[in-house]
């Protein structure tokens, strides 16, 4: 069993660990969204980032929107998916939220299948995506970490469980 309390890592300058959709706890206010999103045979769609480099698709959360919709918009300008299967699987929780924002935040984690995948939109922040199964991820992915890499294993467990019923 994962001991997520104690598994933590450090993005951008904040402390982040993950909190599974399972377990029972108030988190803070969500200001960010992840979407992992899954081919179902074991490979994520991976965004590149300016400046950053492999990612899961991820971005801000709109003052107008839901985690939900952030996400569905996140993943089509990052990735150019369009998403079929979308479910919360958990959230990071990042303190402090940004330089600006001292206090806690959360960053609501999305286990997504895409529908199709579309060219990226000239104004994309993105340089492209890329297929990755997990072991190849600790060589590509940007600030690859033992928790991001628990997350996905996490996702994994999950898609079974949600998808393959």
């Amino acid at each position: 069993m994962i001991d997520w309390a104690t598994l933590t890592a450090v993005w951008a300058g904040r402390q982040m660990r993950f909190v599974p959709d399972e377990t029972l706890v108030a988190t803070p206010r969500p200001r960010y969204v992840v979407v992992l999103i899954s081919d179902g045979a074991g490979r994520y769609l991976l965004a590149h980032i300016r400046e950053r480099g492999y990612c899961a698709p991820s971005g801000r959360i709109e003052p107008s929107e839901s985690p939900d919709a952030a996400a569905i918009r996140e993943a089509y300008e990052e990735s150019g998916a369009v998403l079929s299967r979308l479910h919360l699987i958990g959230h990071y929780l990042l303190e402090p939220c940004s330089v600006a924002e001292p206090e806690p935040c959360s960053a609501p984690v999305f286990l997504a299948q895409a529908e199709r995948i579309e060219p990226l939109r000239p104004d994309s922040e993105s340089q492209g995506v890329l297929w990755a199964q997990l072991e190849e991820m600790p060589a590509l992915y940007y600030d690859w970490s033992p928790l991001i890499e628990t997350v996905f294993r996490y996702a994994e467990e999950r898609r079974e469980a949600l998808w393959e019923r």
